[in-house]
């Protein structure tokens, strides 16, 4: 199993969570005619669906990084095939494949009209630790989307209280009706123990790259931060009263940040001129630009103090 280890040493465990479990029944047989297993270079690393009648795959980006590799899909009901890479959303984490041409329309899954609501019954179907066609429960936990860093950068992604173990990454979620809300991701753990929220690619970016079938670059700036209140009280406890920013938990070696001069433990109090204290706000401000562009982040040391500005270019997720 893949481990990624958070900038607080908690994990975050790709395909992982817990369930409970719902009255209303899955929508199964949507499930087992469009959903299907991944192979790289012969091995299964992954699920994902068929979201399209002319054979569009869609999954999860991380299981097929290498676009040399040799990828196929494997179902009951489609055999086996070879497929190729269509797409990149690597903020979202989103990988687009394609099938071999054919006359008659592939068996698919619509996806929703809508977003998902807070609360809503969902289904995750997959292959978890190399079993077939296995269908799990979960709820919308989040009203919105949010970040999370795992794999190196931020990704948006929709929280979902569920179980989703090893081999159910880039597997469909679903509503009760059988469309598609969105594709498993990552998950949250610590220390290894799964803390019941899987990572789901968001519905809109799923609509999004299925609409429109290209490769999608997302801003980053090669480092991880967390907010202030997360931190020990120790930490807490040094900074001036009223210190309000993020603290800088992670930078890419030679990264852009680093480049710029942006250190571990660092706070940022400011982007753009704009005070910032949520991971969130900095990440939609973010991905509101494009790599290539810059941003200015007002920053301290460790305890706020020895304030200076940082320009940043942003650069996209690799």
């Amino acid at each position: 199993m893949k481990i990624h280890h958070s900038i607080l040493g908690a994990a975050l465990i790709l395909f992982a969570g817990c369930a409970t479990s719902h009255a209303q029944e899955a929508p199964h047989k949507k499930l087992q005619a469009a959903s299907v297993e991944i192979l790289l270079n012969g091995r299964l690393v992954g699920s994902g669906c068929v979201a399209s009648a002319s054979g569009q795959v869609i999954t999860a980006n991380h299981v097929a990084v290498n676009d040399k590799a040799k990828l196929e899909i494997m179902s009951p009901t489609l055999g086996r095939h070879p497929a190729k890479i269509l797409a990149r959303d690597r903020g979202h984490d989103l990988l687009l494949l394609a099938l071999p041409k054919r006359k008659e329309a592939y068996p698919h899954l619509a996806v929703a009209p809508a977003a998902p609501r807070v609360g809503e019954r969902v289904w995750l179907h997959g292959a978890p630790v190399f079993r077939h066609h296995i269908t799990l429960p979960g709820t919308i936990a989040r009203a919105n989307t949010t970040f999370e860093f795992y794999d190196g950068a931020f990704r948006e992604i929709q929280h979902i209280a569920a179980l989703a173990p090893m081999g159910t990454s880039g597997g469909p979620w679903v509503n009760t009706r059988g469309e598609l809300i969105g594709v498993q991701s990552a998950a949250m753990s610590i220390n290894q123990n799964h803390q019941g929220i899987a990572y789901a690619a968001p519905w809109a970016a799923v609509r999004a790259l299925l609409k429109n079938p290209r490769t999608v670059e997302s801003a980053t700036m090669n480092a991880a931060v967390e907010e202030i209140w997360g931190q020990s009280p120790e930490f807490i406890g040094k900074l001036p009263k009223g210190t309000r920013g993020l603290v800088v938990r992670h930078v890419q070696s030679k990264g852009t940040a680093a480049t710029a001069g942006l250190k571990e433990w660092d706070i940022i109090t400011a982007i753009n001129g704009k005070p910032i204290e949520r991971t969130d706000n900095l990440m939609h401000r973010i991905r509101a630009k494009r790599p290539g562009q810059s941003i200015k982040l007002r920053v301290t040391d460790r305890i706020g103090k020895n304030p200076r500005t940082l320009t940043v270019k942003l650069v996209p997720i690799k």
